[in-house]
Parts: structure tokens; C-alpha cells; sequence
């Protein structure tokens, strides 16, 4: 199975997306699970706890979200530090390819690398075409 690569800087590299602007072209792919397996940063309010949330994520090995559960938790974040994510047609994927050996056997892995850009893994040729139409400054990884 080939897989194919994008790297979504700001308007110039040393800008980061916010995660809600790299997300929002999930809308236009149809048929995608999602599943929230890590995310780090600070919250907007003391109501909203970043820490209750991954002891959720690890107690569970991830939260299966839609696109608008996971931009509501993008608006509640004041900053994402580091985010996973992965998407299959096949939901059933999203429980089996979770380990690090296997899970880039999911049809798309989102990460955010250390504070500095998002990588998009897939197979799905038409997932980096929709992405590389949203960001036009973004590099596309041979």
C-alpha cells in the first residue's frame, strides 16, 4: 500500500496552523472515523482540564470523535503542543491499528510535531490533494 505525506506549515514555516485550521478540510472527506489518541497543550478555561482528558484517552486507548466533537475541543484549547489522530473508513481499525508498529496502517494519521508543524500520513491520494488545496504553502513529503 503506498502512503503519502504532507507537512502543513503557517503562511511561512516558522508560523504553526492552529489545530482547528488543520482539521477543518476533515469536513470535506466523507466516510472517516476519527479517533483522538494524544493531545497536549493548554485549555482556555479552569472548567476544561487537559490532563482529566488524556488520563480519558489512555484509560480508553483513544476517544472515537466526529468532525464537530473535534473542533469543539479545538476552540476549548488555547494551544496545541502535540496532537494524534487517526482516520479509517473502516472503523473498526481505529480499535486494532493503535500500537506504534501498526498504526500507520490507518488511512490517515494526523501529528503534530513538537511545536513546530502537522504531518498527514495516508493513503489516500485524494486526502493530500483536498489538504494541499487548503494549504497551498504546505510540502508534500516523497
Amino acid at each position: 500500500m503506498e502512503t503519502y505525506k504532507i507537512e502543513i506549515f503557517g503562511e511561512d514555516e516558522n508560523q504553526i496552523q492552529r489545530m482547528e485550521e488543520v482539521i477543518q478540510p476533515l469536513q470535506d472527506l466523507e466516510g472517516y472515523s476519527l479517533k483522538l489518541l494524544w493531545i497536549d497543550g493548554d485549555s482556555e478555561t479552569d472548567e476544561y482540564s487537559v490532563f482529566e482528558l488524556q488520563e480519558i484517552i489512555d484509560q480508553q486507548d483513544g476517544i472515537l470523535v466526529d468532525y464537530e466533537q473535534l473542533e469543539n475541543l479545538c476552540y476549548k484549547m488555547e494551544n496545541v503542543t502535540e496532537a494524534l489522530i487517526i482516520g479509517d473508513r473502516n472503523e473498526k481499525n481505529l480499535f486494532v491499528n493503535i500500537e506504534d508498529e501498526n498504526l500507520y496502517d490507518n488511512e490517515i494519521v494526523f501529528e503534530f510535531v513538537h511545536d513546530s508543524h502537522w504531518q498527514i500520513i495516508t493513503s489516500d491520494i485524494n486526502v493530500i490533494d483536498t489538504f494541499k488545496v487548503s494549504f497551498p504553502n504546505s510540502n508534500i513529503i516523497e
